[in-house]
C-alpha cells in the first residue's frame, strides 16, 4: 500500500546506505545512554511527566525526530512527515536498577535493542527512549539511565551525544511545548530536514583516487598483486546466521581518565590511536601469528567540521547524518613487536602502533573531505545489491573504533547533571569484526563498550580483550609497566 504520509526529501547517498543495511536486517540502530542525576526532591510520577515534556521539547527542535522512513526496500527511499507522536509509545520506562547491578541492566537492555529491527518505519519514527532509574530513596529515583536508540538513517554517532545535551537543556530551562497534548505530539506541519551529507559537504574525487577505488572493486583478482599478509578480520560474512549483539561494557573512572589523558598528552596522542593500539595488543596476544599476523581496523570520523557556515546548519546542536570512515593498517612489524616484546617492552610496542595510527589519521584530515570513500556512494546503482554481494566474502576491516568524546554534563549543584555516556551499536553483519566505541563525560569518566555478534568473533576472544583493556588503561593512567 502506498504511503499518504507528507514526502519531506529523498534519502541522500548516506542515508540510502543505512536504509538498506536495515531492511536487509544487516544493521539495526545507534544508541547513546546517559545518566541523569535528578534534582533531589523529584518524585518519580512527577519525574517522568518532565522527561516526556523535555523530550516532546527535544523533537520540535530536531526535524529527524519527526520522520518516517519508506520504501526502504527500493532503491528511492524517502522520508514522511509524522503528524502525531504517542509519546508513551516511544518512551518506556523500566523497574529501577540498584546500582550494583545497574551495567547488568543496561547491557541486558541494549543487546536486546540493538536486535530490534524498527516496526511500521513508514508511520513511526525510527527512535525510542527507555528510562531505567538507578536506586530509588522513598520513592524518588537518585540517578536514572536514558537511552536513546535510532536508526541510523536519522543521525550518525554525534547525534546521540546532541540528543543528550539538548535535552538536559530542554530539563533544566523548560518552554511550554506547542502541540503537547497530554501524551501525544501534534506535529501539523512537516519539517525542514537537514540537506544529505552529498549537499553539505563539498567532497572532491581526483582521478587517481576514483580509478583506485574502482580498480579494488571491480578489477579481476587474477590480475591483483596477491598482498604478501592477509590481516586477521574475524570470520567471512554469512547472512544466513542468526543476528545477535552482545554488548559489554567498560567503566573507566574519572581519576583513571585523567591518568589515561596524561600518559596520552606525554605521548602526544589521543584516545582512538590508543585505543586501537591497545586492542591490536589484546588480539596479538590472543590469536596465533599464522592467523593474525597483522590488523586492518578503521575508524569513524565526523565529518560536521566540514559543514560550511554557509549552509546555515549548526552542526553541534542538529541531528543529522554527518560522517565517513577511515582504515589504518597495523603491519606486520608492529604486530609482532606487541605479540612477542623483545627489545622493546609491551607498552613501547603499544605506543610505537598507536602513533602509527594517529599519524594515518593526521593524514587522512588532512585531504578530507576530499578524496572520501562515502563520496562513492553516488556510482552505487543499488544499495541492497552492494551489500548481499558481499555475503561469503572477506569482511573490509578488523574492527572499528567510534570515539563520540566527552559530553558537557552541567555543573549546577542540586540541577540535573549529566554523570556518565555510554554509547554503543549494532553488530555489523556487513562490517568489521566488532566495535569498540568510547564516549565520557567531560571532566568524568569513559565508557567504552565492546558490541559483537558470537557468529563472526568469539565471546572468549572479546572477554579476554575486555580484561586486558580494563587491566591495561588502569596500569597506564597509574604510570605503572605493562
Amino acid at each position: 500500500m502506498a504511503s499518504t504520509a507528507a514526502v519531506v526529501r529523498p534519502c541522500g547517498n548516506m542515508e540510502k546506505y543505512s536504509t538498506a543495511r536495515h531492511s536487509l536486517g544487516l544493521y539495526r540502530c545507534v544508541s547513546v545512554a546517559c545518566r541523569y542525576a535528578v534534582p533531589p526532591g523529584t518524585g518519580l510520577e512527577e519525574l517522568k511527566t518532565e522527561l516526556l515534556r523535555a523530550v516532546a521539547q527535544v523533537i520540535i527542535e530536531q526535524p529527524f525526530m519527526r520522520v518516517g522512513i519508506v520504501d526502504e526496500d527500493k532503491q528511492t527511499p524517502y522520508y514522511v512527515h509524522v503528524p502525531r507522536i504517542d509519546l508513551t509509545a516511544q518512551i518506556q520506562w523500566y523497574g529501577p536498577s540498584h546500582p550494583d547491578a545497574a551495567d547488568a541492566a543496561l547491557c541486558k537492555h541494549l543487546s536486546f535493542q540493538h536486535d530490534q529491527l524498527w516496526p511500521h518505519v513508514g508511520q513511526l519514527p525510527p527512535w525510542k527512549i527507555a528510562v531505567i532509574p538507578i536506586e530509588q530513596l522513598q520513592g524518588s529515583p537518585v540517578e536514572i539511565d536514558v537511552i536513546y536508540s535510532f536508526h541510523h538513517a536519522i543521525g550518525d554517532g554525534t547525534s546521540g551525544s546532541i540528543f543528550h545535551k539538548r535535552l538536559l537543556e530542554a530539563l533544566s530551562n523548560p518552554v511550554a511545548v506547542a502541540g503537547l497534548d497530554a501524551n501525544h505530539l501534534n506535529l501539523p506541519e512537516p519539517p525542514v530536514l537537514p540537506r544529505p551529507q552529498e549537499h553539505l559537504i563539498d567532497g572532491r574525487i581526483s582521478w587517481s583516487y576514483l580509478l583506485c577505488e574502482l580498480w579494488a572493486a571491480l578489477g579481476p583478482s587474477w590480475l591483483k598483486t596477491k598482498p604478501e599478509v592477509i590481516p586477521w578480520k574475524a570470520r567471512a560474512m554469512d547472512f544466513s546466521m542468526p543476528y545477535q549483539t552482545t554488548v559489554r561494557i567498560l567503566r573507566i573512572p574519572a581519576a583513571t581518565t585523567i591518568g589515561l589523558l596524561a600518559a596520552s598528552r606525554a605521548h602526544s596522542m589521543t584516545l582512538t590511536p590508543l585505543f586501537h593500539a591497545l586492542v591490536a595488543a589484546s588480539l596479538s596476544r590472543h590469536l596465533p601469528a599464522s592467523e593474525a599476523p597483522a590488523f586492518n581496523p578503521s575508524s569513524a570520523v565526523s565529518l560536521r567540521r566540514f559543514v560550511p557556515a554557509a549552509t546555515g546548519l549548526d552542526v553541534n546542536n542538529q541531528i543529522s547524518v554527518l560522517v565517513t570512515s577511515t582504515e589504518h593498517s597495523i603491519s606486520r612489524a608492529l604486530t609482532t613487536n606487541m605479540r612477542k616484546p623483545s627489545h622493546k617492552t609491551l607498552e613501547e610496542a603499544i605506543w610505537d602502533a598507536a602513533a602509527s595510527v594517529k599519524n594515518e589519521l593526521r593524514d587522512r584530515l588532512a585531504t578530507l573531505p576530499h578524496d572520501d570513500i562515502t563520496a562513492m556512494l553516488k556510482y552505487v546503482s543499488d544499495f541492497h545489491e552492494f551489500f548481499t554481494k558481499k555475503n561469503g566474502s572477506e569482511r573490509g576491516n578488523s574492527w572499528e573504533v567510534s570515539n563520540l568524546g566527552a559530553i558537557r554534563g552541567g555543573t549546577v549543584e542540586g540541577d540535573w547533571k549529566l554523570t556518565r555516556a555510554v554509547f554503543s551499536q549494532s553488530a555489523m553483519a556487513a562490517g568489521p569484526g566488532f566495535a569498540v566505541n568510547v564516549a565520557g563525560i567531560a571532566g568524568g569518566e569513559v565508557t567504552v563498550t565492546l558490541t559483537w555478534d558470537e557468529s563472526f568473533v568469539d565471546a572468549a576472544l572479546m572477554e579476554l580483550l575486555a580484561t586486558d583493556l580494563e587491566a591495561w588503561t588502569q596500569k597506564l593512567a597509574a604510570g605503572i609497566s605493562l
